[in-house]
């Protein structure tokens, strides 16, 4: 009994409610409604706790959306200026990567180019050492593209100490040039006498060489070439061999040059003061392999080993 009145009341109440939706227009009832009212009392953390964003983002047809968002008036309702003002381009720049990028490919770069530099100075070198034993009838091995570790050709180390003394020299001048400004301002003399120039220019080139033969094993300019003073028998050569290495190379230039000549026609390329300091130099490009050109390497590896 008590199932049926309530039946019977539920279908009234259900033909009621049609009937008052079919009658009210919607309009009507929205327009007494204060929707400023309505959603300043909308919690809306509450609201968001309660959605499943995930199943909701699943739900959505992208492609659909896509379709019915019309880019062109997006973008030219987007003002690029507030939005630039807004952006912190260095700190994007920093976080892309690209001036690391940038570093690295111009250091890869210069090392390129400077390799590049290195295998011909390399080819010149066997060239002229191939010229030189087919001059004195000398047997040519058979060799290969990389040259590591040989002993370094008269044209290299020319290039070489070529660049050192060019360092010595401009160092030299902008210390002279500073020094003679610093006594013309406080003394008004100026550094003109050729006597203590020529011996603080001594004592630089002489700190200069001695200073990186016996911290590196090479000065920078032998470091630029890639080249390396080692022992005779291989390995890092010792203060003291450095001391003579620069203590001899004098009487190499003074005896007219002859000091010089067995590195042209010597085997292993050693100048007077190599001998003399017990020391050879070879070719030491660091981490990467000292190579001569390709096309040289081929035509070498083909003739090579002819007797002559």
């Amino acid at each position: 009994m008590n199932g049926r009145p309530g039946g019977v009341l539920g279908r009234f109440a259900g033909k009621v409610t049609g009937r008052v939706i079919e009658t009210v227009q919607p309009d009507v009832v929205l327009s007494h409604v204060d929707l400023d009212a309505l959603l300043d009392r909308i919690d809306i953390n509450r609201v968001l706790d309660r959605v499943d964003l995930d199943a909701l983002i699943d739900r959505i047809d992208v492609e659909r959306l896509m379709d019915r968002v019309d880019v062109e008036r997006l973008l030219d309702r987007v003002d690029l200026d507030r939005l630039l003002e807004r952006v912190d381009i260095e700190a994007l720049v920093r976080r892309s990567g690209v001036p690391q990028i940038v570093v690295e490919s111009q250091t890869r770069l210069a090392g390129s180019l400077l390799d590049l530099v290195r295998r011909q100075l390399a080819g010149l070198d066997a060239l002229l050492n191939r010229g030189v034993a087919r001059l004195l009838r000398r047997q040519v091995a058979p060799r290969s593209r990389t040259v590591t570790g040989e002993y370094a050709g008269a044209v290299s180390r020319a290039i070489a100490t070529a660049l050192d003394i060019a360092i010595i020299a401009t160092t030299f001048t902008i210390g002279l040039a500073g020094a003679n400004l610093l006594t013309t301002s406080f003394w008004g003399v100026e550094v003109r006498r050729a006597l203590p120039a020529t011996i603080a220019l001594a004592v630089l080139a002489f700190c200069y060489a001695f200073g990186f033969l016996a911290v590196a094993g090479r000065m920078p300019g032998q470091g630029i070439i890639g080249l390396r003073v080692v022992r005779a028998g291989g390995g890092t050569i010792r203060p003291g061999q450095a001391l003579r290495w620069v203590l001899g190379f004098p009487l190499s230039v003074v005896l007219f040059g002859l000091g010089f000549v067995p590195i042209v026609f010597a085997r292993e390329h050693r100048a007077l003061h190599d001998l003399i300091a017990g020391t050879a130099i070879v070719y030491d490009w660091g981490e990467r392999p000292a190579e001569l050109p390709g096309p040289l390497s081929a035509f070498l590896a083909r003739h090579d080993g002819d007797s002559p």
